[in-house]
C-alpha cells in the first residue's frame, strides 16, 4: 500500500505547507482522503490524472478539507474526462454540500453533478460501517466545529485498518480510534494544549495509549511549532510530498 502526502498543513498554509490530504493506492484502487483548496494543485504537481480516482473521502466541511472538490470536478469535466464511476463519501448530505460549493465558487456549473459519473455516499456522523464495491470502511465521530460535521474514517485495506482523523480536538473517542488502527494519520495542530478545535502535542504526551502506539501514528495538520515539538519527542511527523509504503 502506498500513501502520498499531498499536504500536511492547516487552513492557513503556515510554513508553506499545503492543506492536509492523502492519496492512497491499494490493490489498483486510488483513494483520496480530503480535498482542500490546494489538492488539485498537488495532484497536478504529481501529474496524477483526476480521472484515475476511485474514491474521495471528505472528513468535514471546512474549506481546507473539501473546497478543492469544485476545481477537481470541473477538471473531470474539461481536462481529465471521467469514464468510470467516482464515489464521493462524506458526512450527512454530501451531495448537497458539493452542490452549494459549486454554486458559490463556480456558479452555473452545478449541472456537472448530473453529467459526471458520480456516486455520493452519506455516512453517519455518529459512526457506522459501510461497504462500497470492494472497500469496507467505518465513519467515526470526531469533535471539531459542529456545523462542519466532522468524522474520522477507518479504511479496511489489505487486511488492516488505516485511520484518518480529519480535524478534531482531544476527546474520549481519540484513544479508542487510534487503538483500532494499524496505522493512523492523526491531526496535531497545536504544540501546547488549547482544549478546543484541535489536538496538541501536550495532549498526546499525557495519553498512555498514545505513548504505547506512537510508532503507528503519523502526525499531520501541522505548523512549525507543533512539528518541531512532536519531532523532538519521537513522533512520526509528516511533510508535504512524503511517500509512505506500508507492507503488511
Amino acid at each position: 500500500m502506498n500513501v502520498k502526502v499531498l499536504g500536511s498543513g492547516n487552513a492557513f498554509n503556515q510554513d508553506e505547507r499545503l492543506n492536509s490530504a492523502y492519496l492512497i493506492n491499494s490493490h489498483n484502487k486510488n483513494i483520496l482522503v480530503d480535498c482542500g483548496f490546494t489538492v488539485p494543485y498537488a495532484l497536478q504537481k504529481l501529474k496524477f490524472p483526476f480521472c484515475d480516482l476511485d474514491y474521495i473521502f471528505i472528513t468535514h466541511y471546512h474549506g481546507d478539507h473539501y473546497a478543492g472538490l469544485s476545481a477537481l470536478l470541473l477538471g473531470l469535466k474539461y481536462i481529465y474526462p471521467l469514464e468510470k464511476e467516482l464515489t464521493i463519501v462524506g458526512p450527512g448530505d454530501v451531495r448537497g454540500k458539493v452542490l452549494e460549493l459549486l454554486k458559490v465558487l463556480y456558479g452555473g456549473t452545478e449541472k456537472i453533478l448530473d453529467e459526471l459519473n458520480l456516486k455520493f455516499v452519506s455516512v453517519d456522523q455518529n459512526g457506522g460501517k459501510y461497504k462500497e464495491g470492494d472497500l469496507c470502511f467505518e465513519s467515526v465521530l470526531m469533535k471539531h466545529s459542529e456545523k462542519a460535521e466532522p468524522v474520522g474514517y477507518l479504511l479496511r485495506l489489505e487486511g488492516k485498518n488505516i485511520g484518518f482523523s480529519g480535524d478534531t480536538c482531544w476527546h474520549d473517542g481519540v484513544e479508542p480510534f487510534v487503538h483500532a488502527c494499524d496505522k493512523v494519520f492523526l491531526e496535531c495542530n497545536f504544540a501546547d494544549k488549547v482544549g478546543e478545535g484541535h489536538i496538541s502535542v501536550d495532549e498526546l504526551e499525557s495519553s498512555q495509549v498514545i505513548q504505547q502506539l506512537k510508532s503507528q501514528i503519523y502526525l499531520s495538520h501541522l505548523y512549525e511549532g507543533s512539528a518541531l515539538k512532536a519531532n523532538s519527542l519521537g513522533y512520526n511527523i509528516l511533510s508535504d510530498g512524503d511517500a509512505l509504503n506500508f507492507k503488511f
